[in-house]
């Protein structure tokens, strides 16, 4: 390829980068319907205690950005909610994993942290050693040591612009999690530091460097650099593992034959089988079964319901027969970057062709720049085709779905 080709390619990529949906595996809050409300919550909890899979559960926990009451309140509401989510659920459900999202660390110190946690196996059945990953800001104050000795497992440091998150993540790295990770942003033009800091992280070889997701976008993005970052990262010799996480190429990686088993949850973590999540606190998002439900996203609204002896439900959507279709073949691309047809068509009896005929002018333009390949009843995502992978999945979600 001639360095003007090259240049050509690589200036498509910037645009593609910048044009991609945000909301490909799973629908934005704003289209969920408000008419879902508490009733359909409890319909779908008690739906997924009769199903035999998934029985496996993954807690995630929120609390607001922005929110002035005490921890101690905090804490008591968010042991409020996880304790009527447990009342719903069969007692053979059992919590996997944990994740505490970004800002909860802040709001609660590491005692009232520790009570959280806690509390989780004296209210639900838990595996052996439940993961607890939790979610830091590079730029936040709170120190690793805390987290780890109050039960945490996994790290994962967001980068932030301006701020040493390679040193957090190092710090990180020698007080005994069992595995670290750090998620990069979109790059912006004003952070002229971005990919001496990714040299940094690949230096410090985490267990994964995840790429930044297009969902928030900083208001002059720098597509050049995202793509470099992709570059490094294979040139580094990560894989890829499902959506945007790429692995160190030392562990055992899943086999990723786009034959549906892997899935990628709400909080985009790629599993090996199928969880359900359980969104605990104000805002957070929940998928039970083929049904996805959002908690209350103002708080005292959210509190009002805890009084009341609900958890809060604000809105949700069952998704229907064509929707969970379609939503297994967006999966297997998302965490495989392959997709079987075969397998499709033996599990759900229907012709894969009939059902996504859509689809096939739409991805053509990937097959022809070398991003995607078929052979026989195999497609696979490859090359740049990694950096799109949501581009190519909402190829076969019909287009008023990832407008």
């Amino acid at each position: 390829m001639s360095v003007e080709t090259a240049g050509m390619e690589d200036a498509t990529l910037h645009v593609a980068l910048l044009q991609q949906p945000a909301h490909v595996l799973f629908p934005a809050a704003a289209e969920l319907s408000p008419g879902f409300a508490e009733a359909g919550w409890r319909a779908a909890m008690q739906a997924s205690n009769e199903h035999l899979i998934p029985r496996a559960l993954t807690l995630g926990f929120c609390a607001p950005p922005h929110d002035p009451e005490r921890a101690e309140n905090l804490l008591d509401a968010l042991l409020v909610c996880l304790r009527l989510h447990a009342n719903m659920l069969a007692s053979d459900r059992e919590v996997a994993a944990m994740v505490l999202q970004p800002g909860i660390v802040e709001h609660l110190p590491p005692l009232l942290l520790g009570r959280l946690l806690d509390a989780v196996p004296n209210q639900l059945c838990t595996i052996a050693r439940p993961q607890v990953e939790v979610r830091l800001d590079a730029a936040s104050e709170v120190v690793p040591a805390s987290l780890r000795e109050v039960g945490c497992t996994r790290m994962t440091v967001i980068d932030h612009a301006g701020v040493d998150g390679p040193a957090m993540l190092a710090q990180a790295q020698q007080v005994g999690f069992t595995a670290c990770y750090y998620q990069l942003r979109v790059p912006s033009y004003a952070d002229v530091s971005f990919l001496q800091r990714l040299q940094r992280v690949l230096e410090l070889a985490p267990e994964r460097i995840i790429l930044p997701s297009p969902a928030l976008l900083p208001e002059y993005p720098l597509p050049a650099d995202w793509l470099q970052a992709w570059r490094l990262l294979h040139a580094g010799g990560y894989l890829p593992l499902g959506g945007d996480h790429y692995q160190r190429p030392d562990l055992p990686m899943p086999l990723r034959n786009g034959d549906g088993q892997r899935h990628c949850d709400l909080l985009g973590v790629p599993r090996r089988e199928r969880h359900d999540l359980l969104g605990i606190g104000v805002g957070a998002c929940s998928q039970i079964g083929d049904v996805i439900c959002r908690i209350e996203p103002e708080p005292r609204n959210w509190r009002a319901c805890l009084v009341v002896g609900q958890p809060g439900i604000s809105s949700g959507l069952i998704l229907s027969e064509h929707e969970r279709m379609t939503d297994e073949v967006v999966q297997s691309l998302a965490c495989d970057h392959a997709l079987d047809m075969r397998a499709f068509e033996w599990r759900n009896a229907q012709p894969f062709d009939a059902c996504f005929e859509h689809a096939w002018s739409r991805v053509e333009m990937f097959i022809e720049r070398g991003w995607l390949r078929r052979e026989g009843d195999m497609l696979f995502i490859q090359n740049e085709g990694e950096l799109l992978w949501r581009m190519i999945a909402a190829c076969f979600r019909p287009l008023a779905a990832v407008a």
